[in-house]
């Protein structure tokens, strides 16, 4: 804008232009996937980026308690901090996420307080919530497949099967990186990414980064490979947007080793 000011070559147009586009510039978005199986150590890794300083856990990530619905860690000042939940029974409708993020009278919202540890940690342990439903609920929700009956997850002795309770989370909160414009998404283990075509047509493909975990207790699974075949295998000359983190190699440490066969 200077320069073209500087050589006379500036209009209300091109002003109005420039003035747009630094605009965008100012408000757009870094978002960074975080894609990982099941106890991959996902959440904990959020965890130390995001709320080290609060001294606990506030994403869940102890044993039995993992994030079930994808979860996106950003920060709208134009928003209290909170957090919102989409419930799954929207995917019985036809209306895209990006549909759904526009009705915000159709979220469950939360407030969170900053300053308070446990009530953040208690509120967004929300987004390990599931619920048991029939087969026939399952398949109409998404997370049951006939044809593809190793990735089905298993009924219980009344022929019930666990799916998330909510379809999305958004989690709204002032971190200095957010608020930089950085987005984070959180996504759940493979059964939940195949079942939102969301995720796997809209947000993974478009994050401008994605993170690969894999646990160094489990080396790389049959599911781990599946993630990455179906969802992140890309053209090698978009390779650099994807990151592969080998994580728990602390637990690679064994004291009836010697430290070369540790290494």
């Amino acid at each position: 804008g200077e320069w073209m000011s500087s050589h006379e070559l500036m209009d209300a147009s091109v002003q109005e232009r420039l003035h747009r586009l630094e605009e965008q510039v100012r408000s757009d978005k870094v978002m960074v996937a975080f894609v990982a199986e099941f106890s991959r150590g996902k959440s904990e890794l959020i965890n130390a980026i995001f709320f080290a300083d609060y001294g606990r856990r506030i994403m869940p990530a102890s044993a039995g308690r993992t994030t079930m619905c994808p979860t996106e860690l950003g920060y709208d000042a134009a928003v209290a901090p909170s957090l919102r939940l989409l419930p799954i029974e929207t995917r019985l409708h036809v209306q895209s996420l990006a549909e759904w993020r526009l009705k915000t009278d159709r979220w469950l919202e939360i407030p969170l307080e900053i300053g308070n540890a446990d009530q953040m940690a208690k509120a967004v342990e929300k987004v390990s919530e599931i619920r048991k439903v029939s087969l026939e609920e399952a398949r109409a929700l998404g997370f049951w497949h006939d044809d593809l009956s190793e990735e089905n997850p298993l009924p219980d002795a009344h022929g019930l099967v666990e799916v998330p309770m909510w379809r999305h989370a958004l989690i709204n909160i002032p971190h200095p990186l957010l608020k930089q414009g950085l987005v984070i998404l959180d996504t759940p283990g493979l059964n939940a990414v195949g079942a939102e075509p969301e995720l796997t047509v809209n947000l993974i493909p478009q994050a401008h980064a994605v993170v690969f975990i894999l646990s160094a207790d489990t080396g790389v699974t049959r599911s781990d490979l599946s993630i990455w075949r179906e969802h992140l295998a890309i053209p090698l000359d978009g390779i650099d947007a994807r990151l592969v983190v080998l994580n728990k190699i602390d637990t690679l440490w064994d004291t009836l080793n010697t430290a070369e066969q540790v290494q």
